[in-house]
C-alpha cells in the first residue's frame, strides 16, 4: 500500500517539476510585418563626420567629468573628509594650540 502512496506521488511531483521547467517555449503571434532589409537603417552621412562629432561631444563630456572629480576631491580635502589630519602623526603642543 505505501509503495502505491510513494509511486502516485512520484508521479505528481514529477508533472509538477515539469510544469515548472517548461516555460518559454509558447508560440507568440506576430505583431507586425516581418522585418526585412528594406527596413533597416541606412546610413546618410560620412562614418568619418559623424566619428569625429561623436568624439568631440564625448571629449567634452570626459573633460567635464575629469573637473568635477578633480574639484570634489579637491573640496573633500579642503572640508577633511578623508580624515588626513587623524591619520597624520600628531604634532607639537605648540602648533596645536597656536590661534
Amino acid at each position: 500500500m505505501n509503495i502505491l502512496k510513494l509511486v502516485a506521488s512520484a508521479r505528481r511531483s514529477g508533472t509538477t517539476i515539469f510544469r515548472r521547467n517548461g516555460h518559454g517555449h509558447e508560440v507568440h503571434t506576430p505583431i507586425g510585418p516581418p522585418v526585412t532589409m528594406d527596413s533597416m537603417p541606412v546610413p546618410f552621412q560620412s562614418y568619418h563626420q559623424v566619428h569625429r562629432d561623436l568624439q568631440s561631444k564625448f571629449n567634452t563630456y570626459l573633460a567635464g567629468s575629469f573637473a568635477f572629480f578633480v574639484l570634489t576631491l579637491a573640496y573633500g580635502c579642503y572640508e577633511d573628509v578623508f580624515i588626513f589630519e587623524s591619520m597624520r602623526t600628531p604634532e607639537s603642543y605648540r602648533n596645536r594650540n597656536k590661534q
